[in-house]
């Protein structure tokens, strides 16, 4: 069987890089498996486990959230968080659980940031309407 490179990147660094004849990853519309010769994609990485196929044994890398680029028989994986299954501790849920709340916490900050722009915004295209109205009056 044809094999393709894959490699899977995280914040902390390189997590997989290596050759491939199979490799299954959870997408937002379901899992999806890449063979050599697989058209490119790109696409959105869900939550869950990605299963490499490897002449050493098949390889389970944990990952949540990031994105998926298949081109010309490469495989380019960036993830929010990833680690091999095996290497999963406590130390490494504590880790994934507080960079999630720390990433709602931006987000929400983000949200409020744009909120505030938008009312802003809005303030002064009233402030400009009353003003002219006002012109108009006298």
């Amino acid at each position: 069987m044809n094999k393709f490179e894959v490699e899977i990147l995280s914040p902390e660094g390189i997590v997989f890089k290596g050759a491939t004849p199979s490799v299954s990853f959870p997408t937002t519309r379901g899992i999806i498996t890449v063979l050599s010769g697989h058209i490119n994609l790109i696409t959105k990485l869900n939550s869950g486990e990605i299963i490499i196929e490897a002449t050493d044994g098949t390889k389970k890398i944990i990952v949540s959230g990031g994105f998926i680029e298949i081109v010309n028989n490469n495989v380019n994986v960036v993830a929010e968080f990833a680690a091999h299954s095996d290497e999963i501790s406590r130390q490494k849920i504590k880790q994934a659980i507080d960079h999630a709340k720390d990433m709602k916490n931006k987000r929400k900050e983000f949200v409020n940031m744009y909120a505030i722009e938008s009312q802003l915004k809005k303030s002064a295209v009233d402030l400009k309407s009353g003003l002219e109205i006002k012109r108009k009056k006298i």
